[in-house]
């Protein structure tokens, strides 16, 4: 190749590549270069209140690194967790909070953190025909809080989780029972059925379980069986819907 076309080629090249190589430098994690780890903080928190996660996140991950000592890095962990529980990353939001727990014991937002780990495990529960791992793993986080920190705001919130995910659990449960019993296998509709009355019996779907174990047991002919969990129905939950077709029937009959 003629020198001079070498010349103008890398001349081109260097035209090219000028304006990568300037935004190179000005972005990245050198857009934080020479600042303090208050300015840091500060910065995060302008992103986060402006709802700006994904560059809160960076933000607060440069500051974790490079300011292992800060006294308020308990905070900026805590606001990570928080902006990752934004973002929907549940899996890392709650990998950050339990490191703040786990490296910042005692500190006064730990109720904030521990509910965190309980709030991210609940939005990770999955719908109730799925494997309920994350269910059970965040209704075991919940109850934790409730009673580490009991009397407290985050205790309550807590507790209403736990319940709520206790409603998934049951709902699953009945959904085989009825499964079951659609297909004619009655004696294990029953058991599914029994399981969701005695295990969940605060949750709405403890009174569609007694009607169902009942109706199981009428049609294999279980008349003592169905007349135990018709009774248990009445008595339980005697404004139920499920009460109310019960009490349909008796007059129908």
């Amino acid at each position: 190749m003629p020198l001079r076309m070498l010349s103008m080629t890398s001349r081109y090249l260097l035209l090219m590549l000028a304006p990568l190589a300037l935004a190179a430098c000005g972005g990245g994690a050198n857009r934080y270069q020479g600042m303090t780890a208050e300015q840091l903080f500060e910065l995060a928190s302008r992103e986060f209140e402006e709802e700006d996660y994904d560059n809160a996140i960076e933000t607060l991950d440069r500051l974790v690194l490079s300011a292992g000592d800060w006294p308020r890095l308990a905070e900026a962990r805590l606001m990570l967790g928080d902006a990752h529980f934004a973002e929907g990353e549940y899996l890392t939001a709650r990998t950050q909070y339990q490191r703040f727990l786990d490296r910042h014991a005692g500190h006064p937002a730990s109720p904030d953190a521990a509910l965190g780990v309980c709030r991210a495990l609940a939005e990770l529960s999955p719908v109730p025909e799925r494997d309920q791992g994350y269910t059970q793993e965040a209704i075991t986080s919940c109850r934790n809080v409730v009673i580490d920190y009991a009397g407290l705001e985050q205790a309550a919130e807590a507790a209403e989780i736990a319940n709520g995910l206790r409603t998934t659990l049951a709902e699953k449960e009945y959904n085989t029972a009825e499964f079951y019993a659609r297909r004619g296998l009655f004696d294990s509709a029953i058991i599914y059925y029994e399981m969701v009355a005695n295990l969940y019996p605060e949750t709405e779907w403890a009174a569609w379980a007694l009607l169902g174990a009942y109706q199981a047991n009428v049609e294999i002919g279980y008349e003592d069986l169905a007349e135990g969990a018709r009774e248990r129905l009445l008595e339980r939950y005697p404004d139920s819907e499920a009460a109310a077709e019960v009490r349909d029937t008796d007059a129908e009959g």
